[in-house]
């Protein structure tokens, strides 16, 4: 064995001895609550306390390798100190240049700016003016990344506004046009949505390339934190700026809708949008066509909002597809077919069907018997009784039984009837009442020289003439006759020509009081001759 030299044998004493200032690689030995205990290569450990430590001290185990600068020494006590953090920033500064990326973390706000922590070991100054913040902003509590802008006389001065932008120019130059990308949502706006790229990039989803849907709420369709997938359609990389098309990834269904939906095609869609001149139908993603009012009724325009509702389901043929300005024209009417084809297997004159009333109108009103098919009912078919107003006989969306009058298949109109529906009463009249019948009823209306009386029982309606009422003159009815009143009265005349027609009837009150006081009379002189 080859033995030292003495020079070689002062050198690693030297190297081994424990100095203030010495920088060594030991081993953890054991952690207190104050720090950690270090064994050296050198003889005798050192003791590192927490606040000297680069770590939380919960983050070190036993055995673990540290490096440390000796801090002071004791012989006497055997009790050594060291600092990893003046170890550490030590080498820091040794490797520290201008215009390097590094990662600080914010410890304290001062005059003008930061005080910041590399490695939580060497501390850095921060320009307020550099460093993204707003004066009332808080502290970011994780560590930054921020660029090297001096070393002058040991200070270190940083910039994370120069780091953000160099790390930002670089990121751009990941990316190109036509490239697919994946993001999460980050944010919804009326113009569109931001997704997150990366760390240091967003790209705007424009309302427009999110979907090829026209009518949609992008909350709807988008949600904040979701990953999406889309391709690069704009690179403005001087700016910073990307564009990302979602729906590009998919087909365009207008590319395929001649083969997907011919003319003359039935289908079901969903009302969207109803105007003045027609309603909108969804058929497919992307695909919207238009139904003119002149494709939605078959006869009379109508209401749209009382044929369809939006958000209903409804069927309709294809008329027209103009593939280049992306519009398809649809017929609502021709999907449910023309009402009046066929019609006379369904429908013929004398028949009494149900239908809905569909407008009242002062002459009479419009019955819907079907989806397309309306018929007419004039003012003097609406009852056996004389009607005043239609709108107080007649209410729309009433269920009524009307009777079929009349079919003009070559101008396409139905005549109904309300009153011949029903039996007339006024055959039950001509058979259960006569000339000289007393009668009771109530008081209607007034009408001209008189009052009218629906009678009680029949449904009725008989004549009282003015002159009828009292032996006494009277200028005004309504002074000794209130309408809703009761009254009693003789038939002084009665016609009926047949059931297809109405009866008139004439009654009197005079009539019948004076029935009333013969027989009082009668009664009384048939005493006189008894007491006699």
């Amino acid at each position: 064995m080859e033995e030292k030299s003495f020079e070689e044998y002062l050198q690693e004493e030297d190297f081994n001895e424990l100095k203030k200032g010495k920088v060594f690689e030991g081993n953890i030995a054991s952690i207190s609550g104050d720090g950690v205990w270090v064994a050296l290569p050198a003889t005798g450990d050192v003791f590192v306390k927490r606040e000297e430590l680069i770590k939380n001290i919960s983050e070190y185990k036993p055995g673990e390798s540290i490096t440390v600068t000796v801090t002071k020494t004791n012989d006497a006590e055997g009790m050594n100190d060291a600092s990893e953090k003046m170890a550490v920033a030590d080498k820091i500064r040794e490797e520290l240049k201008e215009e390097q990326i590094v990662k600080a973390k914010f410890v304290t706000r001062v005059k003008k700016g930061y005080i910041v922590t590399i490695q939580n070991a060497v501390r850095a100054f921060l320009p307020g003016s550099l460093s993204n913040l707003k004066p009332t902003d808080d502290m970011p509590k994780e560590e930054k990344k921020m660029k090297v802008i001096s070393l002058s006389r040991g200070r270190v001065v940083l910039s994370r506004r120069d780091a953000v932008e160099d790390i930002l120019k670089n990121a751009y130059e990941n990316f190109k046009e036509n490239m697919i990308v994946e993001g999460t949502v980050e944010s919804i706006k009326d113009f569109g949505a931001f997704i997150k790229l990366d760390e240091n990039v967003n790209a705007l989803v424009p309302r427009s390339e999110i979907t090829w849907e026209k009518n949609f709420e992008t909350e709807k369709v988008l949600k904040i934190g979701e990953k999406v997938k889309g391709v690069i359609i704009k690179l403005d990389k001087e700016n910073k700026k990307i564009s990302v098309s979602i729906k590009q990834l998919k087909d365009d269904p207008w590319n395929s809708i001649e083969e997907k939906y011919p003319v003359e095609t039935i289908l079901k869609g969903k009302v969207m949008k109803i105007f003045p001149f027609g309603f909108t139908v969804k058929i497919d993603t992307g695909i919207e066509g238009l139904v003119h009012e002149s494709e939605i009724f078959w006869n009379r325009k109508g209401k749209i909002s009382d044929v369809v509702s939006e958000g209903e389901n409804v069927e309709v043929k294809v008329l027209g597809i103009d593939k280049e300005k992306k519009r398809l024209s649809l017929s609502y009417r021709e999907a449910l077919g023309n009402p009046w084809e066929g019609i006379e297997e369904r429908y013929y004159e004398g028949n009494i069907v149900t239908g809905i009333v569909e407008k009242v109108l002062p002459n009479g009103a419009i019955i819907k018997l079907e989806e397309g098919l309306t018929g007419f009912v004039h003012v003097s078919e609406l009852s056996w009784n004389f009607i005043d107003n239609v709108e107080e006989a007649l209410k729309e969306e009433q269920k009524i039984k009307v009777k079929i009058l009349n079919i003009d298949n070559e101008s396409q109109r139905i005549k109904l009837s309300i009153k011949q529906a029903n039996e007339n009463p006024w055959k039950k009249v001509s058979e259960e009442l006569k000339e000289g019948d007393n009668i009771s009823g109530t008081v209607a209306r007034y009408a001209g020289s008189g009052a009218v009386i629906v009678l009680d029982g029949y449904e009725v309606e008989a004549f009282l003439p003015i002159k009828n009422v009292s032996k006494e003159k009277i200028n005004d009815l309504s002074e000794v006759m209130k309408i809703g009143d009761k009254t009693e009265a003789k038939i002084i005349k009665i016609e009926f020509e047949n059931e297809d027609k109405k009866g008139n009837m004439i009654i009197s009150i005079n009539a019948l009081n004076e029935e009333k006081e013969r027989a009082e009379l009668e009664e009384t002189l048939k005493k006189i001759n008894e007491e006699q």
